[in-house]
């Protein structure tokens, strides 16, 4: 008996060395890891947190208000957090979008979480997706609700340059183009839909895109708030910033006038020191040295957490 007892378990052995594929592991997927973005998605990322806690600290936005960028490594994308307070975003925060529908794809840093799994959007995200379309060219939007600026649209006048730093506003005859939902036709926001300025569908979204006119940079939204484009985050941030300055200015300037012998209205910029300004003043050393002293403030302030740098202020 023995020699037979020795052969079984030789034999036992034997098949020990070989691996049966399961049922459950041939019709159940397995867990994927998920790659990392590129050094140049990263890269925007990093400036794309900043630009949220930096447009919080300088009181552009508050609780609302948002800013994208277009994605570098496919233009037909762009990132933004999904819906957050922009001063508590992290990395974990941000959505890559089609901008075709401003469709949430994934999350930027986790692209197993996608479709319906990404917490909910911003609702005007439809701004972006439909300024990108129109504007190749653009790389950055921001949308805010700054209260500096909701006085002229509410008035009907337009914003004029007051100083070199707000060169992008330009000094259109009217000022900046005004968007009204007021004005629009009932294609556009039929009586049926709510009538609460909100930018929720592409075809509101086409409309205020293309309220952008040719030597300005920002359209303002009566009762609403602004928005502006960028050719990139940091010049979007610092085009948002120095809006908001130049309104201040336009505003005091409104009032001074009125004090004076028969009246006098602001006088601003002329094309040409506003074109030039804006060439000198948002060359990429000026705007470096206010985005390094707003990145410094941030970081400072113990609010704001870009997990990206490696240091955080919490």
């Amino acid at each position: 008996m023995f020699p037979y007892l020795s052969f079984s378990i030789a034999v036992l052995s034997l098949l020990a060395t070989f691996r049966i594929p399961s049922v459950y592991s041939q019709t159940t997927p397995q867990p994927q890891a998920t790659s990392s973005p590129s050094a140049n998605v990263q890269s925007a990322a990093l400036d794309l947190l900043d630009a949220n806690h930096i447009l919080h600290f300088l009181d552009i936005i508050d609780a609302f208000g948002h800013i994208s960028v277009r994605n570098p490594d496919n233009a037909s994308q762009f990132i933004m957090s999904f819906a957050i307070a922009p001063a508590l975003t992290t990395s974990q925060s941000l959505v890559t979008y089609d901008i075709t529908n401003a469709t949430a794809l994934h999350l930027t840093f986790n692209s197993s979480i996608t479709g319906a799994s990404v917490p909910s959007s911003f609702l005007e995200r439809f701004i972006h997706s439909q300024i990108y379309q129109a504007y190749p060219n653009v790389t950055s939007v921001v949308h805010a609700h700054t209260s500096e600026v909701l006085p002229f649209a509410g008035v009907g006048i337009g914003l004029k340059a007051q100083m070199g730093t707000a060169g992008s506003v330009g000094v259109l005859k009217n000022g900046s183009p005004i968007f009204d939902t007021n004005l629009l036709s009932s294609k556009v926001l039929p009586d049926n839909q709510p009538h609460d300025l909100l930018i929720r569908n592409e075809v509101l979204g086409d409309a205020l895109a293309h309220t952008f006119a040719d030597g300005s940079q920002v359209v303002l939204m009566k009762g609403h708030g602004m928005a502006i484009r960028g050719a990139s985050i940091r010049d979007a941030v610092y085009r948002s910033f120095y809006t908001k300055q130049s309104a201040v200015v336009q505003f005091q300037a409104v009032l001074l006038g009125s004090l004076s012998p028969g009246g006098q209205q602001p006088m601003g910029l002329t094309a040409r020191q506003a074109m030039d300004a804006a060439t000198t003043n948002e060359g990429e050393s000026l705007i470096d040295r206010a985005w390094g002293l707003w990145v410094a403030q941030v970081g400072n302030a113990g609010l704001y957490v870009n997990d990206l740098r490696g240091t955080a202020s919490a």
